[in-house]
């Protein structure tokens, strides 16, 4: 059996967040998930709404409807790059 291999591509600027996450979560270092919403995010436990913008750098994993994972970064100091399977 041939598992599939992550490869980290491009990097991913915030306008084209919104678009690869296709009204997926997103995950931060601080273990927050948010749904995302255009360009608006709301954290799935305390309903809390904020800006794409606010978050995008706590970003840590972005996953689409799908639950597959679209982009991440392993470390906050890092880019946030698309993952190809």
């Amino acid at each position: 059996m041939v598992s599939a291999i992550k490869i980290s591509t491009k990097r991913v600027p915030f306008y084209e967040l919104a678009v690869i996450a296709d009204g997926g979560t997103v995950r931060t270092f601080s273990k927050e998930i948010y749904r995302i919403r255009g360009v608006i995010a709301r954290n799935v436990k305390t309903n809390e709404v904020v800006k794409l913008s606010k978050i995008y750098y706590e970003i840590r994993t972005v996953m689409n409807r799908q639950r597959q994972v679209v982009a991440k970064r392993k470390n906050p100091s890092d880019e946030l790059k698309r993952v190809i399977i």
